[in-house]
């Protein structure tokens, strides 16, 4: 299955930062972002990508499984440093699965029957893609991440990551994983002229996560260091972060 092929209609993300509208009742909060309805499941499919002078472009369709047919749901997006926005109403899922705008009397409209939903967008160095599913009454929801240029390292069976959460990367979630299980950590963090280790321990399945503030007091722009050391890995990332750091790649 290959939609972008049958792809006639294009959502650009610009257009999806305006909400189209709220429901009190599927309002989604960043706190419950993520808790996937049993047996339902979303994921990006990405096509291929393009060269310009504003950076890479990305396009995207998204996937679902285990969505009730004749729901007329709601599309969200979440983008650091906004809450979660209800950004278009009426979507469904065609026969593949396949996010579309079918036209029928309370769904959608595109440019004809079953009409695929197209995200273009560009994307920052560790910037996540975020969107949601959900049904009216908020019971039904799914939830799928994206990045589209990772920061990331491995050694090992380790892997550590690294995702923006505010744009400037000022703020970021820290991720490893492969680590022994409920193992002690060395966390050591660096950026521009102030530092710090820790010990942390890793998860019952061997995992890690951790919020670090890299910019120090005062300071609009560097480079900030994580490196997370185990029994037997040792892995580390290192970018950028404020003024400047937020170009599209």
């Amino acid at each position: 299955m290959n939609p972008t092929r049958a792809l006639l209609r294009v959502v650009a993300f610009a257009l999806l930062l305006t909400a189209l509208f709220s429901t009190a009742s599927g309002q989604i909060e960043a706190k419950n972002w993520g808790k996937n309805t049993s047996g339902a499941s979303l994921a990006f499919y990405e096509g291929p990508r393009q060269k310009s002078a504003q950076g890479t472009i990305l396009t995207y369709n998204l996937i679902g499984k285990g969505f009730p047919a004749e729901v007329a749901y709601t599309l969200w997006q979440w983008k650091p440093d906004n809450e979660p926005k209800a950004v278009m109403q009426g979507v469904s899922f065609d026969k593949r699965g396949v996010l579309v705008c079918s036209g029928r009397q309370g769904f959608c409209k595109g440019d004809g029957p079953d009409d695929p939903i197209n995200i273009k967008t560009t994307a920052v160095l560790g910037e996540p893609k975020r969107m949601a599913v959900v049904s009216p009454d908020g019971k039904i929801a799914s939830f799928a991440e994206a990045i589209p240029f990772p920061i990331e390292a491995s050694d090992k069976n380790c892997k550590l990551s690294v995702v923006r959460m505010d744009a400037l990367a000022e703020t970021v979630v820290a991720r490893g994983s492969g680590f022994t299980p409920n193992e002690s950590l060395t966390v050591t963090t660096q950026s521009n002229d102030e530092g710090a280790t820790t010990k942390n321990n890793a998860g019952p399945e061997g995992d890690w996560t951790s919020v670090i503030i890299g910019a120090p007091k005062g300071q609009s722009k560097g480079k900030t260091s994580i490196s997370v050391t185990g029994q037997s890995c040792k892995v580390a990332v290192s970018f950028a972060w404020g003024v400047g750091s937020n170009h599209p790649m």
